[in-house]
């Protein structure tokens, strides 16, 4: 189940990417106001300009225009074409998720017993779990003298 979950995951963060890989480019002038996190962009797109506030990811305080990537069917989202600006924050999310992940399936917890079993459904709800308790040893043998008294008990009402 790990390895599907995170697989999932890899799948929708690989299309997300592919989605900036192959959007187009353009150049942007950082407008003001000026601030130490936040760079307010100006860029134009097909002669219609976009005003669009980004992270200052990679670009240095004394640059005055920086390269955009924008997507082809909304131009209005754009992001600076570095990693940082592109690439960092998904992956970030998804190592959180590959942490969270870990944590709840490869560790001993109370959230997930061991052998507990992942069923994948076609309807809702589409995952559900069916956890194992294994029953001590004596458990056991009580259940069974219980049974075994409960028998003779329906035994002996019958006579």
């Amino acid at each position: 189940m790990f390895l599907i979950l995170n697989g999932i995951a890899g799948l929708i963060l690989f299309m997300h990417l592919g989605r900036w890989i192959f959007s187009d480019t353009t150049t942007g002038t950082i407008i003001r106001p000026f601030q130490s996190t936040i760079i307010n962009v100006s860029y134009s797109v097909d002669s219609k300009t976009y005003n669009q506030s980004l992270l200052r990811n990679d670009v240095s305080f004394f640059e005055n225009q920086v390269k955009l990537r924008y997507l082809k069917n909304d131009p209005s989202i754009a992001r600076v074409d570095s990693f940082m600006g592109l690439y960092a924050e998904p992956l970030a999310w998804w190592l959180v998720f590959l942490l969270a992940t870990s944590i709840l399936f490869f560790t001993n917890n109370s959230i997930f017993s061991k052998g507990t079993t992942f069923i994948v459904h076609k309807k809702f709800p589409w995952i559900s779990m069916e956890e194992y308790f294994p029953l001590p040893k004596f458990w056991s043998r009580f259940r069974r003298a219980e049974h075994q008294e409960k028998k003779e008990e329906n035994k002996n009402l019958l006579r």
